[in-house]
């Protein structure tokens, strides 16, 4: 007789379904933060701060020092902020990174950023899904993908 079964089955099965829920609220995080970054980005495009940004070299790289700051401080002291400040400081680093991205609007036009953005968007949705419904871990294929970029990088500068 058996006292201790040596199948983990439904402590594995509980583990990966706890897994599957934290990785759905991490890409719903970082839904947000793209589409807060996007809309600062659209909204100071309507300003005059990526003219600022093109024509004073101090204030660019202030901007950028600046989200460099808040990435270290978020990544050394991840452990001891609580969820609404870390959400808060995660919610400014995006808002930077708009700020940032704001100068994009300078050179390209809104449609062409705006086309860039739903495709970038559309494939991390379809990877995330594709990964979330068959339960695949998707590390696999990156170097895949990666060859795939560098592709379309060289089919796009050829034509």
């Amino acid at each position: 007789m058996d006292r201790y079964p040596r199948s983990n089955g439904s402590i594995v099965e509980r583990a990966n379904t706890g897994i599957q829920a934290y990785m759905a609220q991490v890409y719903g995080w970082m839904f947000c933060g793209l589409l807060l970054t996007g809309a600062v980005a659209w909204y100071a495009a309507q300003t005059r701060i990526p003219y600022i940004l093109a024509t004073n070299s101090i204030a660019l790289i202030g901007l950028i020092v600046a989200q460099f700051a808040l990435v270290f401080v978020i990544s050394g002291m991840v452990n001891r902020l609580s969820g609404a400040v870390a959400t808060g400081l995660f919610m400014l680093y995006s808002v930077l990174t708009g700020i940032t991205f704001s100068s994009i609007f300078l050179i390209y036009t809104g449609e062409s950023i705006f086309g860039t953005f739903i495709v970038a968007a559309g494939m991390f949705g379809a990877m995330s899904a594709y990964g979330y419904v068959t339960k695949r871990d998707l590390t696999g294929i990156g170097s895949m993908l990666f060859m795939a970029l560098i592709g379309l990088v060289l089919a796009s500068l050829v034509n």
